[in-house]
């Protein structure tokens, strides 16, 4: 049964009412957060229904990708506004390999704060400068027990977190304001694969296990591009998780959705906050994550080199004050939350937007308006991890099919997303597709002239050692890139 949430309604009704010059924001960003398992994507039920309630009294974007499947690149990019190869956050690494984005630089809390709101973040940071314009509170661990899943590294921290952004938003300056609750799980999954790596018993858990997803196995992995044959040896938590049994991969589902539901009551009491003054009716609600999770599909937890749509598919949802309802999510447009965020934010706010930003304001689609502006393809971009190992590729998705290249090994593949959702067969270097082929190089070079990117004249660093067993991540063995560096 539907679970009604009645302080909602009063927020969210009726919305032209009471709306004051400027409105109000509050963005909720949930690390990890896949829309494979929200339910107002048709997905997994019952694990995010304040999300789904949000979702269900506004808009959602079904097609939209992130700029990077990876936290620190992914972050900065989200709030400059910029690209990762333009803020030159293309890792998780920290300064001096990782340079902090220069202060002339305009963000999302910049323009803000210089045009007459209060703009304060609560929780996850990991952003090399891009927050710059917010006040930020550092969040402060809470302890309590989770018997069932006791592995909590992130979810202490959330605790501090939800409680930091209730007391604020509970009362609520009288300027406007745009704040930012930045949630850790369902992040809180790393941490379990690193609990219980290698051949390992699972802790018993109540209830019957997920099944796996219809893509979790590869067809051909010598179809697919060499980085990812090898993700098992860049990628610690791929690593650990290589020789998992299909129980395990069902474990790790399970894990994944329980850190979902916890952080979900978490956005509810936010919610409940926010909607208990005054302030709620004017104030619209923004629900986004950095990047997604594997999921098992592919074989794959957590995230890393791959583009596939677990990883970089993300919630894109928006509900409030001048935002009108769409039955359906809309499916007909490409989006790009790493760079449509800030001018749709700063057009809803009445904040000119700098010429040097690329994205797309998605106002007129939230308004019910006639988008004129739209983009023809979107991008995603991978660097390194931690430079253990570096594999620089770009994702290009265009109105129906994914192309992604790598350098090393010049690997391609192209998924039509209309056929085959779920990325199994790679038509790349099917001879039926070369027209296709052939256009999605063409909407890359575009990119790379028109956004300046040097993807071309970066260079591969992957170690011969890692690339020395049969291809795919259940025959992995010797050491990993992480494990060669610690004994150079």
């Amino acid at each position: 049964m539907k679970t009604i949430y009645p302080f909602m309604g009063l927020a969210l009704c009726g919305i032209a009412a009471q709306a004051q010059e400027k409105p109000n924001f509050l963005i909720i960003q949930c690390d990890h957060l896949t829309q494979r398992v929200v339910g107002a994507y048709g997905h997994t039920q019952d694990c995010t229904l304040p999300i789904d309630e949000v979702a269900s009294r506004g808009v959602i974007f079904s097609n939209a990708y992130v700029g990077c499947p990876l936290s620190q690149p992914s972050r900065a990019a989200l709030w400059s506004g910029m690209m990762p190869h333009q803020t030159n956050v293309r890792s998780n690494s920290s300064e001096p390999i990782t340079p902090r984005i220069p202060e002339n630089v305009p963000t999302l809390g910049s323009l803000f704060s210089e045009n007459g709101y209060e703009a304060v973040h609560f929780g996850k940071t990991h952003d090399m400068g891009s927050l710059r314009g917010f006040k930020h509170k550092e969040p402060v661990a809470k302890p309590f027990t989770d018997p069932e899943f006791p592995v909590n590294n992130d979810s202490f921290l959330d605790v501090g977190t939800c409680e930091d952004a209730v007391a604020y938003l509970s009362n609520p300056p009288k300027e406007p304001f745009i704040c930012i609750a930045d949630f850790q799980n369902p992040h809180n999954i790393c941490g379990f694969v690193g609990a219980n790596e290698g051949v390992h018993t699972d802790r018993p858990i109540s209830g019957t296990l997920p099944e796996l997803p219809a893509n979790f196995d590869v067809e051909d992995w010598n179809n697919i591009p060499k980085p990812v044959q090898y993700i098992c040896c860049s990628h610690r938590r791929m690593t650990q998780a290589s020789h998992w049994s299909e129980e395990n991969y069902r474990h790790y589902i399970a894990a994944f959705q329980h850190y979902t539901k916890m952080v979900s009551k978490q956005v509810e009491s936010v919610l409940k906050a926010l909607y208990s003054t005054p302030a709620g009716k004017n104030t619209i609600v923004v629900i986004l994550a950095d990047h997604g999770d594997g999921m098992t599909s592919h074989r794959m937890v957590t995230k890393h080199i791959s583009f596939y749509d677990e990883m970089t598919n993300v919630p894109f949802i928006f509900a409030g004050p001048g935002i009108k309802h769409q039955k359906k999510p809309v499916d007909h447009l490409l989006t790009q939350p790493t760079l449509d965020l800030l001018p749709t934010l700063c057009d809803l706010a009445g904040i000119p937007v700098p010429a040097e930003k690329a994205g797309i304001s998605l106002a007129p689609t939230l308004k019910g308006e006639k988008q004129k502006k739209t983009h023809p393809y979107v991008v995603s971009e991978w660097h390194s991890e931690y430079e253990y190992t570096v594999t620089p590729g770009r994702m290009v998705r265009g109105p129906r099919y994914k192309y992604t290249h790598y350098l090393e090994g010049n690997g391609e593949e192209l998924y039509d997303m209309k056929n085959d959702p779920g990325e199994r067969k790679n038509l790349a270097k099917n001879p039926k597709y070369a027209k296709v082929l052939a256009e999605h190089r063409a909407m890359l070079d575009d990119y790379i002239t028109r956004s300046k990117d040097n993807y071309r004249s970066l260079k591969v660093d992957a170690d011969p050692r890692c690339r020395n067993h049969t291809p795919g991540y259940p025959n992995h063995e010797g050491p990993s890139a992480r494990d060669i560096i610690k004994r150079k």
